[in-house]
């Protein structure tokens, strides 16, 4: 069975499931964004659980391999389709993504990094199963402009994480440089540019668009600073093989960065 045959086949029997109340397709897939190595990221919505025994009907035939109840992160199913084609099967309820997205478009919560991430997931969902109607509803509720305060309560958090507060990432990262612990510069770098990107995702009133291709979707944005791509670039370059250039690489961009706040 090819793959978009195989994708339809299996939305087809989920739906026939008392306990899935919709259905979404999201990540590169819903935005026309996949290449040869995207998978599949559908999310299934529930009333109840689905037992492992009534899963197991519902992917007879499609996969070559599944893996059942992965909590890394999500509760997912993660499988390879028959042709090679990974898919990430998430499950989630209702009412628990309209209370985590309340957070951050209504409470205004800034996070430390990946703060309107959830945000974004939901609006660029392409609906493809919605029994009651409470999927799209709940991207009406949400496809609200940017609030104010929460792009405020971003950029303060963000900057405070990545140069003014006590704790901040730019001066843990110098820390462990000079103590050459490559595992905790890898550990802090990750985390500062994460912090990074965040703040330039509040900054513009745009929501994350995840941790995927975080460069490339930053370079469209209108307010960024000066050779931020380069900087980013050339400390990442620099981190495990010139520890005296990458800690004038993170100078670099703490200079740039303040001087478009």
């Amino acid at each position: 069975m090819k793959e978009k045959e195989a994708f339809s086949e299996l939305v087809d029997r989920f739906r026939a499931c008392e306990s899935v109340e919709a259905i979404g397709l999201g990540g590169s897939r819903a935005t026309g964004k996949a290449d040869a190595g995207s998978d599949y990221d559908l999310y299934v919505y529930v009333r109840a659980d689905i037992p492992i025994a009534q899963r197991e009907v519902i992917f007879a035939g499609l996969f070559q391999i599944m893996e059942y109840d992965n909590t890394f992160w999500e509760r997912e199913d993660d499988g390879v389709f028959t042709d090679g084609t990974p898919i990430d099967i998430l499950y989630r309820r209702i009412d628990d993504l309209d209370q985590s997205v309340r957070h951050v478009v209504i409470d205004h919560q800034a996070q430390n990094a990946y703060t309107t991430c959830l945000w974004n997931n939901l609006l660029k969902t392409k609906i493809l199963f919605d029994r009651h109607g409470r999927l799209a509803a709940l991207q009406k509720k949400y496809t609200v402009p940017y609030p104010a305060e929460l792009k405020e309560n971003i950029v303060r958090r963000q900057k405070a994480l990545l140069f003014d507060g006590l704790p901040n990432y730019a001066g843990q990262i110098k820390k462990v440089i000079a103590r050459r612990d490559t595992p905790a510069i890898n550990h802090r770098a990750a985390a500062f540019v994460e912090s990074y990107f965040d703040l330039l995702f509040g900054l513009n009133g745009t929501t994350h668009p995840g941790e995927k291709r975080m460069l490339r979707e930053a370079k469209k944005l209108p307010v960024v600073p000066e050779a931020f791509e380069t900087d980013i670039e050339s400390l990442f370059a620099d981190l495990f093989v010139d520890f005296d250039a990458a800690i004038h690489d993170l100078e670099r961009i703490e200079r740039r960065l303040k001087a478009i706040l």
